[in-house]
């Protein structure tokens, strides 16, 4: 039969809407497909803390692996698996339901669950991406624990345990073979390993910290080359919301290059793209991202699309709510229930078919509780006057002590004949102390701001060695606000050097009295500029001045009434400022750690938060707190006790 011009435009029309539901058919298939292997990876991750033993430990947490092994099974049913492994597949899922439902131990979950992910990934051809951008950084920490052994401290393939092996390993510095390789099949090989060969499976790594290292596998080839990291990280920034994260994790870069131009700025785009990651941005863009998908989720419910909003109100959680789970149980771990119970409660209202009034009341309420969320994750900082304060005060500890060594000291020598010859190298060692202490501070800060990515760690970790610190120095300034002991040691130690006419040993001992407090001030005021707002680090500054001005003042009053001026009392004051800075440090330190998801989070019984004081609602910072300020109370009560003890004798 003749096709009649007229039925042309119709006949396009026809194909038109043939391509297009195949292509709606395909993208509906990619979506059924991530989302069961994002639950997959949820459900083995997140049982451990549901089931124990046989014992359900979270009720809430045990009702939503419940959902997740439901859903996963019915979201796989609609996908289509070739006949001859999809019902082995289907079988495993059921199982994995089941297995669930008995409170089967955590690790026969993880073993059922990664033999079906990957059976589906093999089955359906499926390109894996992550669900957020990778942490080179942490890549290469990993790199360095797990493969600078055979592929060498550079990706060169030339480790310590090289040579002999058959086949070698992998270069990574070679530029044809790495670039046609993609970040997606580095992370297989991490995850699968390689058949007859020495590279093995590495299961132990989640599946975040495998992207992190296939990522930063991928990044070293351009590591080796110049780099102008001003500019390229300027190019990333761009990038970064123009490339979509699945190319940059599936495509090769012969792949990407194409998709970004082949020109030199092509270039510098792949080069950027390959190196840096993004800082900063990925709590908040998760939590723009669980917005984003309970808006769509209604939309769709609206207009009739049931499976669809099911979908969004699933992604919903898995890419906008479970990336920052961890920094949210570190500071509310009740809130934390009651935002996973509002989104369940979302995808239990859509599954069951409400109206759309219930709906949008249901997501009303989740938007409502995810605004509170990151008004939770903006930590409070040390307001502007308690940095003030804390820094005059430990500036002036500090610097009293030192003064008050340096002038006995000179004291001493002034009473000798050698008095003349001597002062040049007392003046010289603690002039010098205090220049290498400027120098310490610069590059302390320094270190800090190019930490990126391992701030709260960083964080944590300074916070607790100044804890340490403080509580020795705060012990010792007590004890000593009692007693004499210092001075008669610094009589016996200068005396001595005086004697042999060791001049630089009295330099190195003026040197080492006043670098000391330079280096624990240094500790301090990091301590407190980490807790302190950005906009209110000027704060420290000027309280390092007014402890200089008011140590200016009682230098001037020492050597005029020495005898009127109340030493033991500022001890004393010093060393109650130092508990209270402890105090809150190691709030702050075990805080931080926590978000970072390096120790456990157990809620209090009560929500008690005071962000500047280091206080938050869970048990871990809590009876740090309590520990701690009954191990220094302790120690000042022995110290008094003994000080009693020697005077009475």
């Amino acid at each position: 039969m003749r096709l009649q011009l007229h039925s042309i435009p119709s006949y396009f029309l026809y194909i038109f809407i043939f391509f297009s539901s195949l292509q709606v058919s395909a993208k509906e298939k990619d979506t059924n497909i991530q989302s069961v292997i994002h639950l997959l990876d949820y459900l083995s991750k997140d049982y451990p803390m549901a089931v124990r033993d046989g014992e359900i430990l979270d009720n809430a947490e045990y009702a939503e692996m419940q959902e997740f092994s439901d859903k996963i099974f019915n979201l796989a049913q609609k996908i289509k698996l070739p006949s001859e492994s999809g019902q082995s597949i289907l079988s495993d899922l059921n199982d994995l339901k089941t297995l669930v439902r008995n409170k089967a131990s955590s690790k026969k979950i993880k073993d059922v669950a990664e033999k079906a992910k990957w059976a589906i990934i093999k089955a359906t051809g499926y390109e894996v991406a992550p669900i957020n951008w990778p942490d080179n950084a942490n890549g290469k920490s990993l790199y360095m624990q797990n493969c600078v052994q055979c592929h060498g401290p550079k990706g060169g393939g030339n480790g310590t345990l090289a040579a002999g092996l058959k086949p070698a390993p992998a270069n990574f510095l070679n530029d044809s073979l790495m670039a046609g390789l993609s970040p997606f099949e580095a992370y297989n090989t991490v995850k699968l390993g390689v058949e007859g060969t020495a590279m093995r499976s590495f299961t132990e790594l989640t599946d975040k910290e495998a992207w992190d290292l296939a990522f930063y596998v991928k990044s070293l080839r351009f590591q080796k080359q110049k780099i102008d990291s001003v500019s390229l990280k300027k190019i990333f920034d761009e990038e970064y919301g123009n490339t979509t994260l699945k190319y940059v994790a599936t495509l090769s870069d012969n792949e990407l290059i194409n998709k970004l131009g082949p020109d030199i700025q092509g270039q510098k785009k792949l080069k950027a793209l390959r190196i840096f990651s993004p800082s900063g941005k990925l709590s908040q863009s998760s939590l723009t991202v669980a917005r984003d998908y309970l808006h769509q989720a209604l939309l769709n419910y609206k207009n009739g699309k049931k499976d669809e909003a099911r979908q969004k109100a699933l992604a919903a959680y898995l890419e906008g709510i479970e990336p920052v789970e961890v920094r949210l149980k570190a500071n509310d771990p009740a809130f934390t229930s009651q935002l996973e119970q509002k989104m369940m409660d979302v995808r239990q209202v859509i599954e069951q078919g409400k109206n759309s009034s219930e709906v949008e009341n249901k997501i009303n309420n989740a938007l409502s509780t995810i605004d509170s969320a990151e008004k939770m994750m903006k930590d409070e900082k040390l307001n502007y006057w308690l940095s003030f304060f804390l820094a005059a005060s430990i500036m002036l500890r500090e610097g009293l002590e030192a003064f008050l060594i340096i002038a006995l000291i000179l004291a001493l020598i002034r009473s000798t004949p050698k008095a003349k010859k001597a002062l040049p190298y007392i003046h010289g060692g603690w002039i010098t102390a205090i220049l290498m202490g400027v120098a310490g501070w610069f590059l302390s800060d320094w270190i800090i701001g190019i930490s990126g990515q391992n701030r709260e760690i960083m964080e944590g970790i300074i916070s607790l060695i100044a804890v340490i610190v403080l509580a020795f120095v705060g012990f010792w300034l007590h004890n000593h606000s009692h007693s004499k002991k210092w001075k008669e040691f610094i009589e016996k130690k200068v005396g001595a050097q005086l004697k042999g006419e060791r001049m630089i040993g009295l330099a190195f001992f003026s040197f080492m009295v006043v670098f000391r407090e330079a280096f624990e001030s240094i500790l301090f005021l990091q301590a407190i500029g980490l807790e302190t707002e950005s906009g209110d680090q000027s704060s420290i500054g000027f309280g390092v001045l007014a402890a200089f001005a008011l140590i200016g003042l009682l230098a001037f009053l020492f050597l005029k009434y020495s005898k009127k001026i109340p030493v033991r009392q500022l001890f004393r004051y010093s060393s109650w400022v130092i508990t209270l800075l402890a105090i809150i440090l190691i709030g702050k330190g075990i805080h931080a750690i926590q978000e970072a998801g390096w120790l456990s989070v157990t809620g209090f019984p009560v929500s008690l938060k005071i962000d500047w004081l280091g206080i938050y609602p869970t048990t871990e910072t809590l009876i740090s707190q309590v520990v701690l300020l009954g191990f220094l109370l302790l120690l000042y009560y022995l110290s008094s006790h003994r000080n009693r003890v020697v005077q009475v004798k």
